[in-house]
């Protein structure tokens, strides 16, 4: 396609070109309208669609590439310290450094099309006197540490010689034991050592700051914007630019740049707001811009964060066809835009606020990632839907089971518990008044490596109708 695009003899027809982006991945159309400006029109004129948009401060994905910024730092003289040559490895750091060398963690005044997601947490009360301390504690930390396995080290091993046939089994069984206890000992400590190392640089770093701020001292290195784009096979794309502008300013520019001045409105499946734990989030658009949405997660306040991107949303009152949230509350489940979303996701919840919002919100299909629930809770939710919630199509999921005997168990418990019910090998199901009530468990992959087990309890129609 590149060559058909750049042959002076065979051009392609907008219309075809239309046709060709059209089909295209976004990411991929990005690169073909950066190497040929002249499609650019073209490229806007096609309506783009997005898998999945995730964005945190200095890191967007779009689809399967990730956008990664961040500021390398190079002394001017001398060697670059380890602790930022670590961080240069990584990609930089992700937070704008200020003329002592600090990171900044304040969020900026907003720009037109900036949306706030979170606010910045409260600056600490940090100062030299704290920073000299804590350099001195790590010091005196590593050398214990460094110490204690010198002494292991140095404990004499029983020769092997010495664990002879003759050897009492129950003597081997303590010899062994005491050597693997060592090794495990020798691994925590080595363990503590490199941790200790690296707070020790950073609160070498954090002193130095400090006496540069006292005495009005600039920070002596060089620094520049590194863009690191990974695809999902691994291949990674770096470009590096000068440090003229913030890493929210070079984010918010590379998202207009994709998102801006499209002729129709752009389509996203799932919209992702992912926020570090010590930092605010910005999320910087194009001025204006409207995108139609399907989903939404965040880690934060569920209600809150649809509230603040109302704005933007192409329909506002459109039903999402899933929201998922790590910090749904009862006040929250008041939402109606919670409400009315077809599938309602949470996690990051215990057992009583899992029970009350199963309760609260009218959600057809609910589910819960990695809660711990003993059989007898499971027994509780089963009640709660017989009880309350037993509707058609009503869905409760639950997955992040780690055993298999965990999910049996609490379908053996579930059918002991419930006069009517019917147990098969993987499946429990429980009359209610002209349909059932089917709780069963399944297997499935998260990763490639690790098997896991969901539980799902639905109402469906009686086969009996």
């Amino acid at each position: 396609m590149l060559s058909a695009i750049s042959d002076s003899n065979k051009k392609l027809s907008y219309d075809c070109l239309k046709c060709v982006l059209q089909h295209s991945d976004a990411n991929f159309r990005f690169q073909l309208a950066e190497r040929f400006p002249k499609i650019n029109l073209a490229e806007k004129a096609v309506q783009l669609f997005l898998s999945d948009f995730s964005i945190s401060e200095g890191w967007f994905k779009l689809n399967d590439i990730n956008y990664r910024l961040g500021v390398i730092r190079y002394a001017r003289e001398g060697p670059t310290p380890e602790t930022i040559e670590t961080e240069n490895r990584s990609g930089g750091v992700q937070t704008d450094i200020d003329q002592f060398g600090f990171e900044k963690y304040s969020l900026p005044e907003l720009t037109p099309g900036d949306i706030l997601i979170k606010d910045a947490p409260r600056e600490s009360n940090d100062n030299l006197e704290l920073a000299e301390a804590r350099l001195v504690r790590y010091q005196e930390m590593l050398t214990d540490l460094e110490k204690e396995k010198m002494e292991l080290e140095n404990v004499p091993e029983t020769p092997a010689k010495e664990i002879s046939i003759e050897t009492d089994q129950l003597d081997r069984i303590r010899i062994s034991n005491e050597v693997l206890r060592r090794e495990e000992r020798l691994k925590r400590i080595n363990d503590s050592i490199r941790g200790t190392k690296r707070n020790l640089g950073y609160s070498g770093l954090a002193v130095q700051c400090y006496q540069r701020k006292r005495d009005n001292r600039p920070f002596p290195f060089e620094m520049f914007i590194q863009l690191t784009k990974t695809s999902s096979d691994g291949t990674v794309y770096i470009e590096r630019f000068n440090y003229d502008k913030s890493l929210r300013e070079a984010q918010k520019y590379l998202i207009s740049k994709f998102l801006g001045n499209r002729q129709l409105v752009t389509k996203i499946k799932s919209l992702r707001f992912l926020p570090r734990q010590r930092e605010g989030l910005i999320f910087g658009l194009p001025e204006g811009i409207k995108l139609d949405v399907q989903e939404i997660t965040t880690s934060l306040g569920l209600a809150d964060v649809l509230q603040r991107v109302e704005t933007i949303l192409e329909h506002p009152n459109r039903p999402f066809t899933r929201l998922r949230s790590g910090g749904l509350t009862l006040v929250d489940a008041q939402n109606p835009k919670i409400r009315n979303a077809r599938v309602l996701e949470l996690y990051n919840s215990s057992f009583v606020e899992c029970v009350a919002l199963c309760r609260e919100v009218p959600n057809k299909r609910i589910v819960i990632h990695s809660l711990e629930l003993h059989p007898e809770q499971f027994g509780v939710l089963v009640e709660n839907l017989i009880n309350t919630r037993g509707t058609l199509g009503t869905c409760f999921e639950f997955t992040g089971i780690q055993e298999k005997d965990e999910a049996r168990e609490a379908l053996s418990y579930i059918a002991e518990r419930f006069e009517t019910s019917v147990a098969g090998k993987r499946l429990v199901t429980i009359s209610l008044p002209h349909q059932q009530l089917n709780i069963s468990y399944a297997a499935y992959r998260c990763n490639p490596r690790i098997l896991e087990y969901t539980i799902k309890m639905e109402v469906v129609q009686s086969h009996s109708n």
